[in-house]
């Protein structure tokens, strides 16, 4: 072959090479252009990536990072991979390597909820993506203010279907939590219906980042427990519609300031309409609630939800003191922080709430029934206007230990003062046939929160004086209960 022709072939097959070369180098700058402006007119912004290979039948973008707004997204690898390069499609979308962070205590800015982007323009839509499928594994990172951040595994699978819908199924796991969904997204509606068969949440890993979430009264609970859910519904244009079922087990609260404990917790909750937050009535059940001294156990309630703020509690029952008590209906405002209510108690064991106050001049036995309301907010508990008085057929006595208590005022020559001076000195036990204690009596004098009516005779065989005391209560009555005696509370006289 002559010289000449040898360099002309040569030459040819380089220009090939340069051409190709050229083309390729072409065909990834196109591309990298074609996606930067289609993340751009999606509102990204800060666009980072490296495009690794590009060919009409695939396309491999690594090391992509960028933001929407305030919110940050970056995957390891990005690949785009066509089975029919003709076709008007991209084909299958896969996602490695995925890393999303969430902040969900507002303590960063919600991405959501500007009005404008970066450049201070509100992006135009961005074209619809042709693709056939869509995988995505990688970590949605939960963050909060001054809390270590909790990862996720998530995967994500979906596919267009032959009647042009999309289908497809998620999961997220991590320490403590396991969330399963599946859902059908049709385009042309813009319509989701979606399935979350399994959420499982262990409260003790996530407890602070669920306090971040729901203001709970006093803050800095320590809370565990096993929580289960699943849910349901559709989300078409700006109608939610949804359904779901909530179930607490072996549920534990504990305030150690102000001495507020729960176990043995278990609640079952079904949602009617999760988007309004209304429930079919519920049940919560604890084991044993502990209050400052005060034990009580197997509280059993039944309630529901009317909205987020406003529950209904349509019946509560529980044991403690010896007795039972129950609430009448009532409605409490989660937004007010106060709560009112009628208590119905039976059986309370005497003993067991004077055992509960501090230097009270007194000892009794015996059991009473009664009804009162109460009022419970920031400043406290407050008692309203109702009643305690002895069960009847049940054997009661009292023993004082106060001088002056029923003597005070009363002329040593009356008949009753040797008596007296003993039953209040504690020298006489009483055996009570009537005790009455009202609270807050109505056209009671200012300041005056109760009145208290015993009748007895001593126990003492050998003193034949029925006993008849009528004793007033002044001074905050729920001081006595919770704190026993102070300078602000006192007895009156008896007779």
């Amino acid at each position: 072959m002559p010289l000449l022709t040898k360099r002309r072939l040569l030459g040819t097959a380089a220009a090939v090479l340069v051409l190709l070369a050229a083309g390729v180098a072409a065909r990834l700058a196109l591309t990298g252009l074609a996606l930067r402006t289609l993340l751009a007119q999606a509102g990204a912004a800060e666009i980072k990536f490296d495009l690794a290979a590009a060919s009409p039948w695939a396309v491999v973008v690594e090391n992509m990072d960028f933001r929407v707004r305030t919110q940050a997204f970056a995957a390891r690898r990005l690949t785009l991979h066509r089975t029919h390069w003709w076709t008007p499609s991209l084909g299958a979308l896969r996602i490695e390597g995925a890393r999303l962070p969430l902040t969900v205590d507002g303590s960063d800015t919600n991405a959501l909820s500007w009005a404008t982007y970066q450049n201070g323009q509100t992006p135009a839509v961005p074209p619809r993506v042709p693709l056939e499928e869509i995988y995505v594994d990688g970590q949605l990172i939960i963050k909060a203010a001054a809390l270590p951040d909790q990862a996720l595994a998530v995967k994500i699978e979906a596919h267009l279907t032959a009647d042009n819908k999309w289908t497809g199924r998620a999961s997220a796991e991590g320490p403590g939590l396991a969330v399963k969904a599946e859902g059908t997204f049709n385009p042309a509606t813009k319509a989701l219906d979606f399935h979350v068969p399994e959420i499982a949440l262990d409260l003790k890993p996530w407890q602070q980042f669920v306090q971040r979430l729901a203001l709970l009264p006093g803050g800095g609970w320590d809370l565990a427990g096993q929580a289960t859910a699943s849910a349901e519904g559709r989300w078409a244009g700006k109608e939610f519609t949804a359904t779901a079922r909530v179930r607490l087990r072996g549920g534990h609260a504990a305030h150690t300031e102000h001495a507020v404990a729960a176990d043995g917790v278990e609640a079952d909750l079904e949602f009617s309409d999760l988007d309004h937050f209304r429930t079919k009535p519920g049940t919560l059940r604890i084991a044993e609630l502990r209050t400052g001294r005060l034990t009580l156990r197997d509280v059993d309630a039944e309630f529901a939800f009317e909205e987020a703020n406003k529950i209904v509690v349509t019946r509560a029952t529980l044991k403690g003191l010896g007795g039972t008590a129950a609430l009448e209906p009532f409605k409490y405002f989660l937004n007010q922080r106060e709560l009112e209510a009628v208590v119905l108690v039976e059986g309370i064991n005497i003993e067991e709430v004077m055992a509960l106050t501090q230097d009270l001049p007194a000892k009794a036995t015996g059991r009473v029934n009664g009804r009162f309301p109460i009022r419970v907010d920031d400043t406290g508990v407050r008692l309203g206007t109702g009643w305690l008085q002895l069960t009847p057929g049940v054997a009661a006595e009292i023993q004082f230990n106060a001088a002056g208590l029923l003597t005070r005022g009363l002329s040593t020559n009356s008949p009753s003062y040797a008596v007296l001076k003993k039953v209040e000195s504690g020298l006489l036990k009483l055996a009570i046939s009537e005790l009455r204690l009202d609270l807050r009596p109505p056209n009671a004098p200012p300041g005056r929160s109760a009145t208290l009516h015993i009748a007895g005779q001593p126990l003492d065989p050998g003193v034949k004086a029925p006993v008849t005391l009528d004793l007033n209560v002044n001074g905050p009555l729920e001081k006595l209960l919770n704190m026993g005696l102070d300078s602000r509370l006192n007895f009156g006289t008896g007779k």
